[in-house]
C-alpha cells in the first residue's frame, strides 16, 4: 500500500466513509446500463437474459459486423452528424450575439429578454410539441434538415444563453471600453475580444447541443417522414421492427453502441475545453 493510500485511510472518518460508499453506489448504478449494453452486445441472443451480470464466455464480435452491415446505417449516421453539427453552428452564432447583447444591455428591455429566456427553461418540451408541429406544417418544413436544426436551436438556446450571460457578466466592461477607444464597434468587440475569452464555455454549450441533437428521438419522429433522412435515433428503433425473426437484442445493442461513436469522438476531442467550460463559472477573480 503506497503512502498516499495509507494517508487517505488515516484521514477517513465515518462521515467521509458514508459519502464515499454513496458515491461508489451511485457510480455503479450509473455505469451498469453501459456495462450491460457492452457485455450483452458480445453474447449470443439466448445468453443475454440467462447470464445478465456475467461476461460472455466467447465474445461474439460478429454481432458488430452484422450490425454494421444493416442497410442504411451509413446514411443514418451521416444524417445525425449533419443535423447535429448544423444545429451547433447555428446555435453558437445566435447564442453569442444574444448573450452579449443581454449581458451588456445593448438594447432596451435586455433584462426582460433575459427573464423571458429563463422562463423558457421552465416550460417542458412536451408542452411545446403541438405549436411547433403546427408551425412546421404551416411552412412545409417536414423532411427539411434546416427546419429541424432551427427547432433544436430554439429549444436549447435558453440554457446556453443562461450560461454565457453569466460568464460575459463577469468580464470587466473596461475591456469593451478600451476596445471602443481603439475604434472597435460592438460586433468587432464580440468576435475579436469576447469570443476568445468565451471559448471554453462555448465548447461546453456546443457539446451539450451536439449530444442532445444526436440523441433526440421525438423531433425526427415528428418532423422527418422519409426513411433515407432518418437519423440514428430513429434508425435503431426501426431496426428492431424490421426483422422477421423477432428482436435480436445482441445486434440491436451492438447497433446502439455504433450509433454513439460520433458523440464519443467529439467528446474526447473537446474533453479538456469542455471541463474548463464547466468549471469556468465556479472560479472568481
Amino acid at each position: 500500500m503506497n503512502k498516499k493510500l495509507r494517508k487517505w485511510f488515516r484521514g477517513l472518518t465515518a462521515g467521509k466513509a458514508v459519502h464515499f460508499l454513496l458515491a461508489l453506489l451511485w457510480f455503479g448504478l450509473t455505469l451498469f446500463p453501459l456495462y450491460f449494453t457492452v457485455v450483452s452486445s458480445l453474447k449470443l441472443d439466448n445468453e443475454i437474459w440467462d447470464t445478465m451480470f456475467q461476461l460472455p464466455s466467447i465474445p461474439q464480435w460478429e454481432n458488430y459486423f452484422k450490425a454494421a452491415e444493416t442497410a442504411g446505417i451509413l446514411s443514418a449516421i451521416v444524417n445525425s452528424v449533419v443535423i447535429s453539427l448544423g444545429s451547433v453552428a447555428i446555435m453558437i452564432v445566435c447564442v453569442m450575439m444574444s448573450s452579449y447583447v443581454i449581458a451588456r444591455r445593448l438594447i432596451k428591455r435586455a433584462k426582460a429578454l433575459n427573464l423571458y429566456l429563463l422562463a423558457a427553461l421552465m416550460i417542458p418540451l412536451q408542452g411545446a410539441i403541438v405549436p411547433i408541429v403546427q408551425m412546421v406544417g404551416a411552412v412545409g418544413g417536414k423532411n427539411n434538415f434546416f427546419v429541424l436544426m432551427l427547432i433544436y436551436v430554439g429549444l436549447n438556446i435558453s440554457i446556453s444563453s443562461f450560461i454565457l450571460v453569466g460568464y460575459i457578466g463577469g468580464i470587466s466592461r473596461e475591456i469593451d471600453e478600451a476596445a471602443a477607444i481603439d475604434g472597435c464597434g460592438p460586433v468587432k468587440i464580440l468576435y475579436k475580444i469576447i469570443c476568445p475569452m468565451l471559448s471554453p464555455s462555448l465548447v461546453a454549450c456546443a457539446l451539450f447541443q451536439f449530444m442532445w441533437s444526436c440523441n433526440d428521438f421525438m423531433g425526427p419522429l415528428l418532423y422527418v417522414t422519409t426513411p433515407r433522412k432518418y437519423p440514428m435515433a430513429i434508425f435503431v428503433k426501426l431496426s428492431m421492427d424490421s426483422t422477421s425473426e423477432g428482436i435480436q437484442w445482441n445486434r440491436i445493442l451492438a447497433l446502439s453502441l455504433i450509433s454513439i461513436i460520433p458523440q464519443l469522438l467529439v467528446f474526447f476531442a473537446a474533453q479538456d475545453s469542455f471541463i474548463d467550460g464547466i468549471a469556468a463559472g465556479s472560479v472568481k477573480g
